[in-house]
């Protein structure tokens, strides 16, 4: 079985047995890091590039995600750092996507056919990841929703106050774009996110990426554990219907 990670901010190290190798695409090039995890091939997509040198509205998603798929990978679990917008969300705390609203304007389609994402993220794997977290004792809010924006800039307190009446829970800038394309290429994908900040004007205190890394670092070995638990209890695809729409156009264009 073969499954992609995609990994952002503080998350680069999961494996220390990983190669790296170079995948190209007819969007463009993509580093992608390969290991051998208990008979399951694992490659670790790093979403902002090998040295994190890459601000979301300009990372390749198009290239990130055809790399994966021109791998054989079916299976995607993510993780992102995200603001949280519901006051009930704390700081350091892990949340499992269950629905987004793209707010993004950016190339977000390879533009070939529509599908079906009503149910964003695939059900068998929010089912893994829910699990997981059950395994290890790990507090992991469910039925999240994000509003995915462009960035690199964060949000004013006016437009957080219109997310959080929207019902909006955590904010983010690359998972909508990700889902969307897995989706497009018949993948399975799902989330967890830790929030790393609470969003503008939820409360006093002021955005610092030097607060944001200490929440990623202060977490980093419970989400390498989800991950590596979550790898454990992967199976084969069984009932999801993440790939319905890739496979009518394949077919179509026979």
């Amino acid at each position: 079985m073969k499954i992609g990670i995609i990994g952002g901010t503080g998350f680069y190290d999961l494996f220390n047995n990983m190669y790296e190798q170079i995948i190209k695409t007819e969007y463009g090039e993509v580093t992608i890091f390969h290991t051998l995890y208990k008979g399951k091939d694992v490659y670790f997509l790093p979403r902002h590039g090998k040295h994190h040198n890459t601000l979301a509205p300009y990372v390749n998603y198009r290239a990130n995600m055809m790399a994966l798929k021109e791998l054989g990978i079916e299976r995607i679990l993510a993780f992102s750092a995200v603001g949280a917008i519901n006051p009930d969300i704390n700081v350091g705390s892990l949340c499992l996507l269950d629905q987004f609203f793209d707010f993004t304007t950016r190339v977000r389609s390879y533009g070939e056919f529509s599908v079906d994402i009503t149910e964003p993220f695939c059900s068998e794997l929010k089912d893994v990841y829910i699990r997981a977290a059950e395994q290890i004792g790990e507090p992991l809010k469910k039925d999240t929703k994000l509003i995915c924006v462009d960035g690199p800039r964060y949000e004013t307190k006016a437009e957080v106050e219109v997310f959080s009446n929207w019902g909006m829970d955590v904010v983010g800038m690359t998972n909508a774009t990700e889902a969307s394309l897995s989706r497009e290429l018949g993948m399975c994908y799902a989330v967890v996110t830790l929030a790393t900040n609470m969003a503008p004007g939820i409360s006093n205190q002021k955005l610092s990426l030097k607060a944001h890394k200490e929440v990623s670092e202060s977490k980093k070995e419970i989400v390498k554990t989800l991950m590596i638990k979550a790898i454990d209890l992967v199976y084969s695809k069984d009932s999801c219907r993440c790939h319905e729409a890739y496979e009518r156009a394949a077919l179509a264009r026979k």
